[in-house]
């Protein structure tokens, strides 16, 4: 009885997204990330089970490293109101490359061909929501700033429009100070 050779899970996204990149999400198929991460179909079907499955992978993927992102950010402001919000902002302060681009351009094919990915990215935005809820004294508030940054961050990342420096900083102080306007949540009481 042969060994199953696993996949290196980086290895594989990285596959991922270089066929994508070059074949486009219409010419992903588990083949072509199989040959191009140097592994068998059957690995990656054994991984993945399907294609559906190699771009919920792929989702779960970026979305982790944006976490991962954002949890080092996030240390910046731990116990101060409204933690979530400002450290959304603060992450938003250098501007989407054509990489990021590219990518979320990638990802939201990948939304419109799969309801788990876009089932994935709304459980990520419902839970950064309900974050900033739970942690602002006026809720409403705080909902309105984060769908203005994520107004802005549409029009960026979809490469619909660039803001100048200037003008992000600007816009994001504005943010950040109705952010640290309010001061969050009454801690529960015991």
């Amino acid at each position: 009885m042969g060994r199953k050779r696993t996949i290196d899970r980086d290895e594989l996204m990285k596959a991922v997204e270089a066929v994508a990149r070059r074949d486009g999400i219409g010419g992903l198929s588990i083949d072509a990330v199989a040959k191009e991460a140097g592994v068998s179909k059957s690995s990656v079907v054994y991984d993945c089970e399907s294609k559906a499955g190699l771009m919920a992978a792929f989702t779960r993927y970026q979305l982790a490293h944006h976490r991962a992102k954002y949890d080092e950010a996030h240390a910046r402001f731990e116990g101060q109101p409204n933690a979530c919000l400002r450290t959304l902002i603060e992450t938003f302060r250098t501007a989407p490359t054509d990489e990021d681009i590219a990518m979320a351009l990638m990802l939201s094919v990948g939304m419109g061909a799969s309801t788990e990915c876009r089932d994935i990215m709304r459980d990520e935005m419902r839970r950064d929501a309900e974050q900033i809820r739970a942690e602002a004294a006026e809720p409403h508030k705080m909902l309105r700033t984060l769908l203005t940054l994520h107004g802005m961050a549409f029009l960026e990342f979809y490469d619909l429009h660039r803001f100048d420096e200037t003008t992000r900083n600007e816009l994001l102080d504005e943010l950040m100070a109705i952010a640290e306007s309010d001061k969050g949540a009454s801690p529960l009481q015991d």
